[in-house]
């Protein structure tokens, strides 16, 4: 799973970071576990990168176990949406074309 959000929170000893995601005119809450990318210096108020697994925490809802976790300020988030999907539809119209040749 990937998601972007800005950091709004860091417990340290509970190795958990909370990001702020907005969502049209929505604002939400994304639980992250840091365990696995730990030593972390976080800057709270900057946006952050997460790639990991989404697993379901009792009472928390679903919190995203971080195997990277990375600043992404300065950089244009929209522009590398963008480049997410152009990526995500070269691989599909590859795999397209190998399932196609067989």
């Amino acid at each position: 799973m990937r998601t972007f959000g800005r950091l709004v929170g860091y417990r340290a000893e509970e190795s958990r970071a909370t990001l702020s995601a907005q969502h049209v005119s929505k604002e939400h809450h994304v639980l992250i576990h840091t365990a696995f990318v730990e030593p972390f210096n976080p800057i709270i108020g900057a946006h952050y990168l997460v790639l990991g697994e989404a697993d379901n925490v009792d009472g928390a809802g679903v919190m995203i176990r971080a195997r990277v976790l990375n600043c992404v300020d300065g950089v244009n988030i929209a522009q590398l949406q963008r480049a997410i999907t152009e990526q995500r539809h070269f691989f599909e119209q590859r795999e397209s074309k190998q399932v196609n040749a067989k």
